[in-house]
Order: C-alpha cells, then structure tokens, then sequence
C-alpha cells in the first residue's frame, strides 16, 4: 500500500512529493526494481555456453597483456581480467575462465599480432627447447640401455631383456629424426593463418613433449603455451651490473671489470664455456647436454646422434646466436627497483685475467623491466634481478629516451 506522507505547510505540486505518494518509500521501490540474484543467473542461462565463451573472449585479457596500454598501473602489471577479475563475477564465470582454454588461444593470436617480436619467437624459442629436451631424453635412454646390457650381456635374462627393451636402429633413427627435422622459418610479415599455423605446431609440441613446469590442466595446452613463452623467453634472471650509462641495442661496448662483486659475476657468466672463451677467443653457443658433445659416464655420444644435433641446430642457428650465449643484466638507470629499465648484454668476447679482473666487449640485446631485485649473500654486494622484456614501442621510446638524455656509446 502507497505510503501517504502529511507535510504542513507543504507545496501540492512538490514532485519530490508526488514521487514518495506514488511509488512508496526508497527502500520498498528499491527492493521491487532490483532483480535478484537468481533473476541474474537466468538471464545468462539462455545463452548457450559457446556464446558465452565467445563474449568473455573479448574482454578476457592476460597477464602482462595490457601491461604498456595508457591505462595501465605500471610497465608490469601481472593483474588481468581473466585471472582477477572473471572468475570473481559468478560462480559461471569462475568455471568457464578456469576450466575452458579458449581464451588462452585467442590472447595468444593478440599478443602474436600486437608484438610479433615477442610472442613469436618466444613460441618458435619454446619448440626449439622442446626438441632439445626430447634429443636430451634420447640420449639418455640409449646410455641407460647401453649400460643395461654392458652389465647383463652374458647372462641369459641380459640377452633376453636386450631383445625385448632395446627398439631397431631404424626405430631409434625414426625416433631421433623427427625431433631433429624441426626448423624456425622467420616470417617478414605473417598472415593470421600463419599465426594459426605457429600457434597450431607449438601446441603439438608441448603435447608431444609437456615441459618440466607444466601446472595447467590436460585440457589446457593453450595456457600452457603461455606460461611456457612466459617462463622460458619474456620473464629472464641473471646477475646485474649497475653503472648508469646510455645503452643502444645493438651498440657493442667494452667494459673492464675489477670490483670483486663483478669479478664473481663474470666468473659465473663464463663457468659453463671452455677455458678458450675466457681467454679471448671466439665464443660458440652451447647447448646444455647436446652441443659440444661430451662423454656421459665414459660414453661417447652415437654418430647418428651427433649427426641429428648437428642437423638441428644448423636449422636453427639464430636460436643458438640469440640464446645461447653468455649474458647478463646491465642496470644503467637508477634508482635499482622494481619497474626501472635495464637491458640483457650478450658477451661477444672475454679476456679473464688471472687476479680475476675481465676486459669484456658487450652487444646490448634486449631491454627489459625489472621486476624483482635482490642481493644475494656472500658475494660482496652483487645483486640478482628478474625482468620482463619490452615490446617494440617500449623499446623505441626508451632507446630514444636514451639517446636525447645522455651520449649513446
């Protein structure tokens, strides 16, 4: 029943007046005009749930995706809307954003197109330390059967069991083959079915091979690829240099190292490379249990190994000149904390001097922002950093920044 309100002295015509006697008191009009929550729910039960998917799709952002946008809080910005926002409006929501790999496959093809630099190398990067994984498990198989039946061949269950664990050579050349037939062709300018296409030959290799630090779910290959370029090529840790300085990509520079923090730094840096490369020559990419070949446990690696590895990283070379050579972190803008760019130097050539000093030459890489920052003990100061790298425009506008602050080396 309307709630009829006597004010003396009032104004009959009043609308504020006329609204109360007509509609009743605020909390009773606001009570009937709002839907509840069951009302809610059903509005959205008579879409199908593809439709659904396919509307979240298109405000279901990833981390870091919007991280350099005009509106975003900071250069890293790991909130997102599909993993902070999403799964927080209903309990529908929650399921489709954590049990539904879709939106992971169309921010992939976003980010592949927005900063092919990135996205697409870092997937052609994830496949090609995939198939060094496999070529990895393979040689580890064959030393493991070649130790079985060094120690059982003359005993009748060695025979035996050799006959019936150990595949043909033919098996095992197949085996090998297809891990080492994998190439990274460079595209000047990718069509959206060459992206597909990428994004479809990295997913086979993740299944075929999942990495060591899978967490998604078996239906989640998409958001495991992400986490895999995430992890393995934007995301880079290494001790950290710190002299402010000018820094060009693809300017090289020499420094001479005598603090005893960077003499551990450069002692690190070189540890995995023979004794040639910190003496001044030549620096040769290694790849971690595959090239140099070495003995494993006295054995010597197959030639059809050696050939298979070779054949691979011939395929890939810029992989190996890009990757796979020693580097580090130069920090040459202050102060030293989170979100401060930085750049990833590569060594083109060291000479270690015996009290441990370095006179190294240096090729800027990459500039990155960094994202954690901490000293580590016993190292007389050194400190280690974790850093995200920038897309394209961030990378023009700060090397421009650079440029126009100080005098570029």
């Amino acid at each position: 029943m309307p709630h009829t309100a006597q004010i003396e002295g009032g104004d009959d015509d009043d609308p504020v007046l006329k609204l109360t006697m007509e509609t009743g008191t605020g909390s009773a009009a606001k009570e009937e005009a709002t839907p509840s929550k069951a009302e809610q729910s059903s509005s959205l039960s008579i879409f199908h749930e593809d439709v659904i998917l396919s509307m979240l799709s298109y405000v279901a952002d990833v981390p870091f995706e919007m991280a350099e946008a005009p509106n975003a809080r900071a250069p890293i910005d790991s909130h997102s809307t599909l993993t902070h926002t999403l799964p927080l409006v209903c309990k529908q929501f929650h399921k489709l954003t954590r049990h539904h790999d879709l939106h992971w496959k169309h921010a992939l093809l976003r980010l592949m197109r927005k900063e092919p630099t990135l996205w697409e190398e870092g997937l052609k990067r994830v496949m090609f330390d995939s198939k060094c994984d496999e070529l990895r498990a393979e040689i580890m198989e064959r030393n493991r059967r070649r130790a079985t039946r060094r120690r059982d061949k003359r005993t009748k269950y060695g025979q035996l069991n050799q006959q019936q664990e150990n595949p043909t050579p033919q098996a095992a050349a197949e085996s090998v083959t297809s891990a080492s037939s994998y190439s990274v062709e460079h595209l000047d300018n990718p069509s959206p079915s060459d992206r597909e296409e990428l994004l479809q030959r990295a997913c086979m290799t993740i299944q075929a091979h999942p990495p060591r630090h899978h967490t998604a779910t078996s239906s989640g290959v998409y958001q495991c690829l992400y986490q895999s370029v995430l992890l393995g090529h934007m995301r880079y840790q290494a001790p950290v240099f710190y002299m402010p300085s000018a820094v060009r990509l693809g300017s090289t520079y020499g420094l001479h190292f005598f603090e005893p923090r960077y003499r551990v730094l450069m002692s690190e840096v070189m540890a995995s490379y023979p004794v040639s490369a910190r003496r001044g020559q030549p620096i040769s990419p290694m790849v971690p249990g595959l090239f140099p070949p070495q003995r494993s446990h006295g054995q010597v690696m197959a030639d059809d190994m050696k050939a298979f590895i070779l054949d691979l990283l011939e395929k890939n070379e810029s992989m190996l000149r890009n990757y796979q050579l020693p580097s580090f972190i130069h920090a040459h803008q202050s102060p030293l904390r989170r979100n401060t760019p930085a750049t990833i130097v590569q060594v083109q050539q060291c000479v270690i001097q015996p009290d441990g000093s370095a006179d190294v030459f240096l090729e800027p890489l990459s500039y990155i922002w960094l994202e954690e920052i901490w000293e580590r003990p016993g190292t007389g100061g050194l400190f280690e950093a974790r850093g995200i790298r920038m897309g394209k425009d961030a990378s023009e506008s700060y090397e421009l920044y650079c440029v126009t602050s100080g005098t570029s080396r």
